[in-house]
């Protein structure tokens, strides 16, 4: 019965209900949360495979999850747990750069962290049901199991959450300067910890923000807010971010913003740098769309139509804007 309950977990069929009694049971088993770490990790790393020379080592994974399963998870549905808003390739990707994870002792928690590779988004089912959007070169650290009375999550990077309502254990999402803190909500963090950036949109809930040196530095925010960090501290505004398209396809659809920022979030996302010889172009408005997994040429190509500026491809990891 209880083999059972795990297929319909990692597989998202449970109803909100039936997650909440399975937890229950967690919180109070050593056994059954050791057990659920274990499969939750061979899961997330064993249902991708990676180059044709390590392909005996994830199919043994595999194998051994079958057995313990009865045989009841089938590879397909195994992709079905962590995939991509891009290719089959991307996810291959993915795997080989992704999982640090440690299991010591049934009284020590487990951990997965996961690190998206550039130009790729992620998409994660978090142990509560919630559910993460990471964007390029984004790392998230989770616990095979929340506690039972909070769930919080370790960003370096940008994320799109979806999280599942429970008013008894607050949702934060910790980053370098600021934690981000809700019950049930839909909202996205940008906090790289190599960027002074930090950002962070509400579409529906409420949300938290508060700082992790100054105890009295709170910002709430409420549906089409965001707040942004601008010479050291908190402001909030009026957002107007377009979540449904991010969130589902990796469109990143932007209007009015400062040519600096649109390239800010390039180096972000593509590890590369920007060297501008004309620093009054960083001032420059533009508005555009494109895709997070589209190359970055295809990205300066769409976005430099207007004629505002042009680019040269020096190498791999450096563009000149002039």
């Amino acid at each position: 019965m209880m083999d059972e309950k795990w297929d319909k977990y990692f597989f998202g069929e449970l109803t909100e209900e039936e997650k909440r009694e399975l937890f229950q049971k967690l919180e109070k088993d050593e056994t059954m949360k050791r057990e659920f770490a274990e499969m939750q990790n061979i899961v997330g790393l064993s249902g991708l495979l990676p180059r044709e020379d390590d392909s005996l080592k994830g199919e043994r994974n595999l194998e051994a999850l079958m057995s313990r399963q009865e045989k009841k998870l089938k590879r397909k549905r195994v992709f079905q747990i962590i995939r991509y808003a891009a290719s089959a390739a991307a996810m291959i990707a993915l795997t080989w750069m992704l999982a640090w994870y440690m299991f010591v002792g049934s009284e020590t928690p487990s951990f997965t962290e996961i690190t998206v590779p550039k130009g790729q988004r992620v998409h994660l089912i978090l142990p509560d049901g919630s559910e993460a959007w990471l964007s390029s070169l984004s790392t998230l650290k989770w616990p095979s199991v929340f506690s039972s009375d909070a769930r919080t999550v370790e960003l370096n990077g940008e994320g799109f959450f979806t999280v599942t309502k429970d008013a008894s254990r607050p949702f934060t999402v910790q980053t370098k300067k600021y934690d981000v803190r809700v019950l049930g909500t839909e909202f996205n963090v940008y906090a790289y910890s190599s960027s002074e950036k930090f950002e962070t949109d509400l579409l529906s809930g409420k949300v938290r923000v508060s700082s992790n040196d100054d105890p009295e530095e709170i910002v709430n925010l409420l549906p089409n807010e965001k707040v942004s960090l601008v010479d050291g501290k908190l402001i909030k505004s009026s957002s107007s971010f377009g979540g449904k398209q991010y969130r589902e396809q990796g469109i990143y659809d932007f209007e009015e913003l400062t040519l600096g920022e649109v390239l800010e979030r390039l180096e972000q996302w593509y590890d590369i740098s920007f060297t501008v010889d004309d620093p009054s172009l960083m001032s420059k408005i533009i508005s555009g769309k494109f895709r997070q997994s589209d190359q970055i040429e295809t990205i300066l190509k769409a976005i430099s139509r207007a004629d505002l500026f042009k680019y040269k491809i020096v190498s791999q990891r450096e563009i000149t804007i002039y």
